[in-house]
């Protein structure tokens, strides 16, 4: 019992001794009547009104006995329809928007709004219930007293409400209830599940990306450049092109290599040395173009030894290569014989293995080999640098695409070796080598 009034419970049990109170005394009154006036016949109908009464008792009593209580249903609780129940004849303002149904124990729950709504006056209270985000406001207005259990009935459902992920406080008039929604942790997890989704499918783009560059790489065929008929005079303007720009640079380059020794006596070796670097990368690219402009499509073609070109190739390109750090391995046959013209493919032999050493970083090793195949000698040069896709092949030899998005330092060694190729007549083949890029050049006997 709270400030005075009876629950629908209480009444009934205090109707229910009230009733048995009154039967006893009926009962005892009657005897007493009994024994003091003899009646001649008693009335056979006031023993059946008693016993009638005494049922009757009976039948409230066990109406309002407490019996075994029944297991409560937990699971998604509506707490505006407890409201309704609770207090059917408070004014309830229930907002639209999001649900008001909250996970939980609805004994206790109904426990928790029987003592708001008390709180708030009982029968006529005003309350509202709304949905906000991921919590439901219960706002009862607080009646205007206020009994002396108060504050500690505030306390146990302040308890109860930290126990359901919620808080209760006090704005103003209002007393507020805020309780965990029951679709906000469903919310919660859909959100985690969609940003897992988003990286599974970030990562699934970036492996489908990586497998089609592989199967790419191991299925594709080897890109080729067909031989071409040498033009004298596409070839020899182009001879003459590189020739001037290789002389251009040399006169360029040789005053900034004495300034340079000078620079190395004063500043030291240690700061100079990164300008030495570019300075030989700049001779080695004036090198580069000289030897195409050595390529003369007025030689004449005869037989000779490609592996003994290969082996002067690798005589002359020793200092190179100790100075980046790479190693040349020579494997293949000891001796073929080759028909094309013997100048020019020097000088591709020459180039092929200087572009290898020059894209292979420090510490790893360039392989050449020479081999016989159906028709003709294969010369094959593989690098350990960085490999071209087959859809970039074509386009970075012909100088179409910046050399760095590939990887690659320069792009003009491989053109220029394509383009004496074209003179010579023979076919390029690109491919894939195991750790680099794999260039083959293809003379008939």
């Amino acid at each position: 019992m709270t400030k005075g009034r009876l629950t629908r419970q209480e009444l009934g049990w205090l109707l229910t001794q009230e009733a048995q109170g009154a039967a006893e005394r009926l009962r005892k009154g009657v005897q007493v009547l009994r024994t003091q006036v003899e009646a001649p016949a008693a009335d056979p109908t006031v023993d059946d009104s008693l016993e009638a009464l005494e049922g009757a008792v009976r039948v409230l009593s066990n109406m309002h006995q407490k019996v075994a209580p029944t297991p409560s249903r937990r699971g998604r609780i509506d707490v505006a329809a407890l409201l309704w129940e609770l207090s059917p004849d408070a004014r309830v303002q229930i907002e639209p928007g999001t649900g008001t149904e909250v996970y939980g124990d609805e004994s206790e729950l109904r426990r928790m709004l029987h003592v708001l709504v008390d709180h708030g006056g009982g029968a006529g209270a005003s309350v509202s219930v709304r949905g906000d985000g991921d919590e439901v406001r219960i706002a009862m207005t607080l009646g205007p007293d206020t009994s002396s259990t108060a504050e500690t009935e505030r306390q146990w459902l302040s308890r109860m409400a930290v126990r359901y992920g919620g808080r209760v406080e006090l704005e103003g008039g209002h007393e507020v209830l805020t309780l965990r929604a029951d679709d906000a942790s469903e919310r919660a997890e859909r959100e985690r599940l969609t940003r897992e989704l988003e990286e599974a499918r970030k990562q699934g783009a970036v492996v489908a990306r990586e497998l089609a560059q592989v199967l790419e790489h191991n299925e594709s065929p080897d890109s080729i450049l067909p031989a071409m008929a040498p033009s004298a005079e596409g070839g020899g303007a182009w001879a003459r092109l590189a020739g001037g720009v290789a002389a251009e640079l040399r006169a360029l380059l040789g005053p900034l290599t004495r300034d340079l020794t000078a620079l190395r006596e004063v500043a030291g070796e240690e700061r100079t040395e990164p300008l030495r670097r570019r300075l030989s990368a700049c001779h080695d690219l004036a090198a580069t173009l000289a030897v195409a402009s050595e390529a003369s499509t007025s030689e004449l073609s005869s037989t000779f030894d490609l592996v003994e070109q290969v082996n002067h190739a690798l005589a002359v390109l020793e200092g190179r290569a100790e100075r980046c750090g790479v190693k040349v391995e020579l494997s293949g046959s000891p001796s073929e014989s080759v028909r094309a013209l013997p100048k020019a493919s020097q000088l591709l032999v020459r180039e092929l293995i200087a572009q290898a050493i020059d894209a292979t970083p420090a510490g790893a090793s360039v392989t050449v080999s020479v081999d016989a195949v159906p028709g003709g000698v294969r010369l094959t040069v593989s690098d350990a640098g960085a490999s071209l896709p087959a859809a970039m092949r074509g386009p970075f030899v012909r100088l179409e695409v910046e050399p760095g998005t590939c990887g690659r330092a320069s792009a003009l060694p491989l053109h220029v070796c394509a383009e004496v190729a074209q003179i010579i007549g023979i076919a390029m083949e690109f491919g894939d080598a195991p750790s680099g890029l794999r260039v083959s050049a293809r003379f008939s006997r």
